[in-house]
This record gives C-alpha cells, structure tokens and sequence, in this order.
C-alpha cells in the first residue's frame, strides 16, 4: 500500500512502464532475426539501424511527450507516450521491410521515454513525501522483472516468429492506453508555461550531466567489452557467465525500491554509481569466480540507481520544468549511452585496464555530479525548490 495513490493508478501505471523495458530488452533479439529475414548480413552496418532509430526517439521523445504533459496535462502526455508505443508496435508488427521496422523502432524509442519522464513526474506529484521514492520503485521493478522474460520468450518464438514480440507489446500497449482514460489528472498539474531561470536551468544541466555519464557507463558495461573481458579472463560459455552477471541488475532495482524512502537520494544516487565505478575499475584484476562475483556486484550497484534517479530527477525541478526536464535529462542523456560503449570498446583494444578505468570513472563522475544537488528525503515538492 502506497499512501497518496490508488493501488488500481499504481497498477495502471506499472503495466505502460513496463512495456517500456520490454521494447528496450528485446531489441538485440529482434536485430538478429530481422536482418536475417530481410536478407542482411550481421556485419553489416545496417542491422543495426533500429537500434539507433530507437536511440533517436530517445532524444527527442521525452521533451516532446514532456512538453505535453506540461501544457496539456500528465495525464494526456501519458496517453500520447503509450500511444505512441502502441502505434509503434502496430508498425513492427506489420513490418514489411528492414526499413518499416526501422522507422517502428523510432516511434516506439519516442513513447518510451516519454514513459520514462511521465511516470516518475506523475507518481511525484501524486503520492506523499515519504512514500514517493518506494512508488517509483515498484513501476521500475516491474518493467525490469518483466525484462527478464525477453530473453527466454525471444528464444522460444525463434527466427521465424520475431514478429510476435511486437504482438504483446501491441496488445497490452493497447490495453494500457484504454486503463489510463480512467487515471485522475495530478492535482499540481495546471496549464503552464516553462519559465526559464538559472537557478532551474543549472539544476537541468547537471541532472543531464549526471544521466549522460551514468548512462556512458552503464551501457558499456552491458556492451562488448565485457564479454571481451569474459572471454579473455578463460570463461567456456561467455554468454552464461555474462547472464550469471546481469542477474544483479534487477535484484538491484528491487533492493533499491525498499530502502528508496529511508535514505537521502542525493546520497543514495551519488554512492551507487561511485561503488559501481570502482567495481567497474576493479574487475580487470580479478580471476575465475572472484570476475562473476565483482561483476554481479556492479550489475547490482548499477540497477540500485534506478529507482533513486528517477525519483530524484523527478522531485528536484520546479512543476513547470518537472514533466519536459525529466525528459531531457533522461532522453538527451542517452547520447552518453550511445557514445560511450563505442569509445569503451575502442579503448579495450588498448588495455582493458585503461577501458574498465575509464569506464568507471566515468560513473563515479555521474555520481559525484549527483551530490551536487539538494536534499529531499521527505520534503514536499514545494519545500526542495
């Protein structure tokens, strides 16, 4: 029970948000059977364009859905961004060419961002300080849990069915959109326009300062270069003991979700990424069973700030800048996502010591950007700005 929200709204709420990890966590599947149906070789650049076209709705999809929310209200910004995944999954579904599915990737990539900056401004706004961090935290638990089914489902389905990954996703999306008609407007939302001042566009940028660098490292550390690292450390089966590793990442988000309200979130923020940067940098010193056990540990560390960030972007700007900067923060921080694997992976080739350096560092720089900010442990919204 979460004071302040219906549990029906929570529910509601948690199945859009976790068609949003779904869409996300099935994508390097669908890579690999679609560019083979559509005739395209795994090498080739190509295939991975509907990641990228994802990638791009990213960027742009948390300031338009944002924008929405803020001028026409949460709830309509929250049925444009499930709207948007559904159509998106419609385009999919059907798709005809390697092209049709690229531009469905695009459309779903600007619903779920939207997702990401709606849901965390919404719950803020609608339950009670000292339970605002614990209701992020179960719609976060709930699309990693739901995440962890891709991979088994994909499997099953094959090369020949990839296609139905999107019916589930057009179906519940759909589902989704009809549930959300009855969700009640936030009660701090009002028609507004974003005023702009230093001291909300300072808090802005070092938000999206924290996310691209956490984000840099955080992708990288799912990428390449750790199977790299696998492979070279003698692990047989890279992929088990890769899969043994990423484990971690929603045990994190759940253990982040009970303790979410009973620490400070600029504190909690801040430590998880520094301790998963300094596993990150460890990692390449260590040997056989030692390599699984610091490697999960990182996982963990870095699903553990899920559920504090996004309660935190969230609840640290102002009800005009809540819905639209929480997308740019999150949205235009996918571009460290984006970046950062490629230079990780380019600088293993170097030195995997001097890859998983940087790559830590980098998320020790995301958390000490964190710190930066101000408290909010069971402050109202109006007493933190």
């Amino acid at each position: 029970m979460v004071e302040g929200i219906r549990p029906l709204h929570l529910l509601i709420l948690c199945l859009g948000f976790t068609l949003s990890f779904w869409d996300i966590f099935n994508v390097p599947y669908v890579i690999s059977y679609a560019g083979k149906s559509f005739d395209l070789p795994q090498s080739s650049p190509e295939v991975n364009l509907p990641l990228t076209a994802e990638m791009m709705g990213y960027f742009v999809g948390g300031a338009i859905n944002g924008f929405i929310g803020t001028r026409m209200g949460r709830k309509t910004g929250l049925l444009s961004s499930m709207i948007l995944v559904t159509v998106g999954s419609a385009l999919a579904f059907s798709s005809a060419s390697f092209l049709q599915l690229t531009l469905a990737e695009f459309v779903i990539g600007l619903g779920i961002e939207g997702e990401i900056a709606l849901v965390p401004t919404y719950i803020s706004e609608t339950t009670t300080p000292e339970n605002r961090g614990k209701a992020v935290g179960i719609v976060t638990v709930g699309g990693f849990a739901v995440s962890m089914t891709v991979g088994p489902f994909a499997v099953l389905l094959g090369q020949g069915n990839w296609r139905l990954l999107y019916l589930a996703s057009l179906l519940l999306s759909a589902v989704a959109v009809l549930t959300r008609l009855k969700l009640p407007e936030s009660r701090l939302w009002r028609p507004m326009r974003i005023q702009i001042q230093w001291r909300k566009t300072k808090r802005l940028l070092l938000l999206l300062l924290a996310w691209s660098l956490s984000y840099a490292a955080g992708y990288s550390f799912f990428s390449n270069p750790l199977f790299l690292l696998l492979g070279d450390k003698g692990f047989q089966n890279v992929q088990l003991a890769y899969t043994y590793i990423l484990y971690g990442d929603p045990l994190g988000v759940l253990i982040a979700t009970l303790i979410n309200d009973k620490l400070e979130r600029r504190i909690s923020s801040s430590l998880v990424n520094v301790i998963s940067g300094i596993l990150m940098i460890s990692m390449p010193l260590t040997r056989g069973t030692w390599t699984l056990l610091v490697g999960f540990a990182a996982m963990l560390t870095q699903g553990m700030k899920f559920p504090p960030m996004y309660t935190y972007t969230a609840e640290t700007l102002s009800d005009d800048m809540r819905a639209v900067g929480s997308g740019i923060a999150d949205g235009l921080g996918h571009l460290g996502g984006a970046v950062g694997p490629l230079a990780i992976n380019w600088l293993y080739n170097l030195s995997p010591f001097l890859s998983f350096g940087v790559m830590g560092t980098i998320s020790a720089l995301g958390g000490a950007a964190l710190a930066l900010g101000p408290n909010t442990k069971n402050r109202k919204l109006s007493e933190i700005l």
